[in-house]
């Protein structure tokens, strides 16, 4: 009796040990997962800013020197640019640290990780998407639309303060996890 008692213990052990294994691979592969859609968003933005990029080197080309309008290409280029920079420097962010998700020493590590790795993907998606929206107000001036850049300016300006407000929240986030182990 005592034989059966410490097998049925030990099946109990063993089974129970495997759920708990189980369960905590569940939750990596879901912060894993969730932090890979978020840099596929990331990337497929960042991809298509680099389009835009390039059609806009074009378009610039287009536009003639003395228009009275090249002070405002100007400083769209200079806000396109520096969104640009910032996307690229966070997708590469948000791959590093989902990369260090399956390899984390803990489960609430791990989720740190992901959380950083979604965050930051949210910052090269809205740097991205500044850079697209740049193109269209480009587009617009070398296709001589100008009429349109009353429509594309707000909406630019919105962009670049909606990533300026994403940009905060990655750095809030970032400052709280650092804060939380360096305790």
């Amino acid at each position: 009796m005592n034989r059966q008692s410490f097998i049925a213990g030990l099946v109990v052990a063993v089974l129970a040990s495997n759920v708990f294994f189980s369960v905590a691979q569940a939750q990596e592969a879901s912060a894993t997962s969730d932090a890979e859609i978020a840099i596929q968003a990331a990337e497929e933005a960042v991809n298509q800013a680099r389009v835009a990029i390039e059609k806009g080197k074009e378009l610039i080309a287009q536009i003639p020197e003395d228009s009275p309008l090249m002070e405002d290409v100007a400083e769209v280029v200079q806000a396109a640019s520096e969104n640009w920079a910032v996307a690229v420097d966070s997708l590469k962010g948000s791959k590093e640290s989902a990369a260090k998700i399956a390899n984390a020493s803990s489960e609430e590590i791990s989720k740190d990780f992901a959380l950083l790795s979604k965050v930051n993907a949210g910052v090269a998606l809205s740097g991205a998407k500044v850079v697209q929206i740049a193109l269209s107000y480009i587009e617009a001036i070398a296709t001589n639309k100008t009429e349109s850049l009353d429509i594309i300016r707000p909406a630019l300006q919105d962009a670049m303060a909606a990533s300026s407000q994403v940009q905060f929240n990655y750095d809030r986030v970032k400052n709280l996890i650092t804060e939380k182990y360096s305790k």
